[in-house]
């Protein structure tokens, strides 16, 4: 009811309107959150229809079966395409299309018109698909016009080019009139991040651009820009060799080929307009690249069927001709395809699963519910991550970032007046998902006077993900200094306690739905938040660590079961680690373990049922720094999920504090749950990083005696005692390396560490030390000889940023010694720079540095 918004205060066309037409309906009818489901599955069947339309159009043109193998790779890369977005209505209208150019090719005069309808939508699924439209049609009327140039055969394709064309009008002007730009505010706000970065890192370099998104890690070009060069000779060869004949077969395949080679033109437009205007770091995602997908899919079968389209045309007939036709298509096919076959469906294997916006999309959600309840009446949310806030906020949530907004906003970000815009609009808070705690910003239009850590956190290494919520607040400097004395739990709990669902033993939940969030003011770590819903205590329950947050709150959450009565709440405690020890002691009791702690296997290690209990007693932090692996192979391999299964095995690798591992009077445990399917066997153990990957610390196996039962418990253990090597021993060999050494970097008043430089390693090395000594971060920045020789993302900076922490770079400590050894990058370094930071408000302080230089300099 308010048009094209969406906060319902600004108009924008940030979004490819046709999707968003195709899913308004199912909000007439479903509530947000069953739409979601609703339209999950709408992708899937579009996805389906998509692959099936491909296939149809190979039929119409009469093309040879193998072109069906088109089906198996659009399959196989869906879940790059299942992101909510326009990609699966692209492979449905961009298979739709290459049918209606099919049925043209068979039928001009009875197809015109349908053709040039399905090439006036393209540009209103994607943009760049005006790429494909123009180009197909108007090849279409080239071939038409060669054909029958001598006034024997009228040009029918003159509709659908003008179908395409007129399609490519309306929507520029649709815009330009509604919205105040011709294009979507989403691609040019791209363009002026691209042009903001440039500016701030010497200027725009064409070839340099052109190397980075070609090469770069966040490239979705490469191989595929090869393909699309290939497929537009195939027309120009099919076209030369044909443009006499008046066989309907001909016909057919180049028409069909020009479909395939639209999609090309539209990739290698896509390429183009991202060399000359967006920075590789400004936003692309695989969403984006269902013409690269769909070209890469036709890739090989193309070539199989121009191959064989060339040998028919030039091996004559006889009785030889079957056999000589077989050898010559053995070759071309070799010839064509054993070059890049891999190459060409590489680029669909690498991008079909999107990691990292799981937790981006949880931690919005938990900490919108909270800001649901917090915010009073009339408030209007700013967020730079605005998707998952602005779906399920009750207030207005302006997109601050520019994509979703209006052309005014980008304009008057460009002028360097958004925060007027922003005051002008009634910004009243800030809610956003960040890395690594807290951001200034100084642009909100605001005084931002209170902060609110209001989601879940998530612990990676070198990564901290947190929701924030920031308050603006009359009491301005008071309120701060409240809350640096630790008010800010007080100051929840007195403005959520009249939402929360209850508050029993200290604990505040928050239910929407089937998601539920707890709290509780403070937590110790190893605590364990322990929800359960089963009626027989056992069933339902859920272990979940606690999250510290930095307003002295901890917080949890789980998915409800949809079992539970809508009338009942789980029963939700705190478990102190001593308690969850004693518990785990107790299930182990005085069972022989199935992999035995020893100097080739640090813990013992218990199978019980369907989960895998891990204990050492004397425990020590050091003794679980290091991360844990645990492959579990099925007794059918079709058990496992789809991306598992080419490697024939479950990883479920993970960190001790990940699990809930408890470690309490030099005792640690935790228990992990295995998959529900039958399994044939365990291998386990513990990595340490080292130059060049990982070494296994120690590792074992537990075996399924029962070969082809699907019970798996009847297992026998087998443990690997080969180069396992303690703290101490690790420790050891670094002290030793070093040596009576003078370090580069000596430990001072200004430098904690000793940094030693040994070839082309950093050693760190500390004595006496303790655990907050290698609590903060560390940087190492490298400078290059040759600036060439840097990573491409790098050489905007010039430099090599080689941050870490001390777990990451297998640190050890032991005996109050503590050293560690970081591996340099292979080209000629000129100057080193390393340290420590620590967080403080408004981003990082230097605890120490220090710098050496390559020459007689060096200090």
């Amino acid at each position: 009811g308010e048009f094209s918004t969406f906060d319902g205060i600004t108009r924008t066309n940030g979004y490819h309107p046709l999707w968003l037409f195709l899913i308004t309906p199912f909000y007439w009818v479903l509530d947000k959150t069953e739409a979601l489901f609703a339209i999950k599955s709408f992708e899937i069947m579009l996805i389906a229809g998509g692959v099936a339309l491909v296939a149809a159009a190979a039929r119409v043109a009469r093309l040879p079966w193998v072109l069906l193998f088109a089906v198996l790779p659009a399959i196989y890369q869906t879940p790059g395409m299942l992101s909510g977005l326009e990609a699966a209505a692209g492979l449905f209208f961009l298979g739709l299309f290459l049918l209606a150019v099919c049925l043209f090719a068979r039928d001009p005069a009875g197809w015109r018109w349908s053709l040039a309808a399905v090439a006036f939508v393209l540009p209103w699924v994607r943009l760049e698909y005006v790429g494909v439209s123009v180009a197909t049609t108007a090849m279409l009327w080239f071939f038409e016009w060669s054909r029958g140039k001598n006034g024997r055969r009228s040009v029918h394709a003159t509709t659908p080019l003008s179908g395409a064309v007129a399609g490519v009008l309306v929507y520029f002007t649709w815009n330009a009139v509604l919205f105040g730009g011709a294009v979507p505010v989403s691609g040019a706000t791209k363009q002026w991040w691209s042009q903001v970065r440039w500016e701030q890192t010497g200027g725009y370099s064409m070839m340099e651009n052109f190397h980075a998104h070609l090469q770069g890690p966040r490239s979705f070009f490469g191989d595929e820009l090869l393909i699309a060069l290939e497929i537009c000779v195939y027309v120009v060869v099919v076209w030369f060799f044909s443009r006499r004949s008046r066989g309907l077969d001909d016909w057919l395949l180049l028409a069909f080929l020009a479909g395939v080679c639209g999609l090309a033109t539209g990739h290698l437009a896509k390429f183009a307009h991202s060399v000359l205007t967006v920075h590789p770091l400004s936003g692309f995602w695989a969403w984006h690249h269902v013409l690269a997908y769909l070209m890469a899919a036709l890739a090989v079968p193309v070539r199989c069927c121009v191959a064989i389209w060339l040998i028919r045309r030039f091996v004559g007939g006889g009785p030889l001709r079957g056999f000589r036709m077989g050898i010559v298509l053995i070759g071309v096919v070799h010839l064509f395809v054993t070059a890049d076959f891999t190459g060409s469906f590489r680029f669909i294997n690498s991008r079909a699963s999107d990691t990292g916006l799981g937790l981006l999309k949880v931690s919005s959600y938990l900490g919108t519910m909270v800001t649901n309840r917090l915010l009073p009446a009339g408030s209007v949310v700013g967020s730079f991550d605005a998707g998952v806030v602005g779906y399920f906020s009750r207030f207005p949530v302006m997109n601050l970032d520019g994509l979703i907004n209006s052309w005014d906003y980008l304009r008057a970000r460009q002028a360097g007046t958004e925060a007027a815009f922003r005051q002008r609009h009634g910004i009243t808070h800030m809610a956003n998902v960040l890395r690594l705690g807290i951001r200034r910003d100084t642009r909100l239009g605001y005084r931002r006077d209170a902060l609110l850590l209001s989601g879940p956190s998530y612990n990676r290494p070198g990564e901290k993900l947190q929701f924030q919520l920031w308050l603006h607040d009359n009491r301005g400097e008071n309120l701060q200094r409240e809350f640096r004395h630790g008010d800010r739990a007080a100051w929840f709990w007195e403005r959520m306690d009249p939402h929360l669902e209850r508050r029993a033993d200290g604990v505040g939940l928050l239910v929407d739905g089937r998601l539920a969030q707890a709290f509780v003011p403070d937590c110790r770590p190893y605590d364990i938040a322990v929800w359960n819903w089963g009626a027989d205590g056992r069933g339902g329950r859920v272990l979940v660590r606690w999250t510290q947050m930095t307003s002295g709150i901890c917080t949890s959450a789980a998915v409800l079961p949809p079992v539970l009565p809508p009338d009942s709440l789980p029963l939700v405690w705190v478990m102190t680690g001593a308690e969850r020890l004693e518990e785990l002691t107790v299930r182990v009791g005085g069972r022989s373990p199935e992999i035995p702690g020893s100097a080739s296997a640090l813990f013992d290690v218990h199978l019980l049922d369907d989960t895998v209990v891990y204990a050492k007693d004397p425990c020590v932090p050091e003794d679980v720094a290091a991360p844990f692996f645990l492959h579990v192979d099925p007794i059918d391999p079709d058990d496992l999920p789809g991306p598992r299964r080419r490697n024939g095995y479950d990883n479920l690798d993970f960190r001790f504090d990940d699990q809930g591992g408890v470690l309490n009077g030099g005792v640690c445990a935790m228990e992990v749950p295995l998959p529900e399917y039958g399994i044939a066997a365990i291998r386990t153990g513990q990595l340490e990083r080292v130059e060049g990957g990982f070494h296994r610390l120690w590792e074992g196996e537990i075996r399924n005696g029962r070969d082809g039962d699907d019970g798996g418990t009847a297992m026998t253990a087998a443990v690997d005692g080969g180069t396992a090597m303690t703290a101490a021993e690790r420790l050891e060999e670094l002290l030793d390396r070093v040596g009576g050494r003078s370090p580069e970097i000596r430990r001072s008043a200004s430098a904690l560490f000793d940094v030693h430089l040994l070839d082309d390693t950093v050693v760190y090395a500390k004595d006496p030390c303790v655990p907050e000594d290698v609590a903060a971060p560390f940087f190492l920045h490298v400078d290059p000889i040759d600036p060439d020789d840097l990573p491409g993302p790098r050489r905007r900076n010039g430099y090599d940023n080689l941050d870490f922490r001390f777990d990451d770079q297998g640190g050890v400590l032991n005996g109050g010694v503590c050293a560690m050894e970081v591996p340099l990058p292979e080209y000629g370094i000129a100057a080193i720079r390393t340290g420590q930071l620590e967080r403080v408000e408004g981003g990082f302080h230097r605890l120490w540095e220090g710098e050496i230089r390559n020459g007689a300099g060096r200090r």
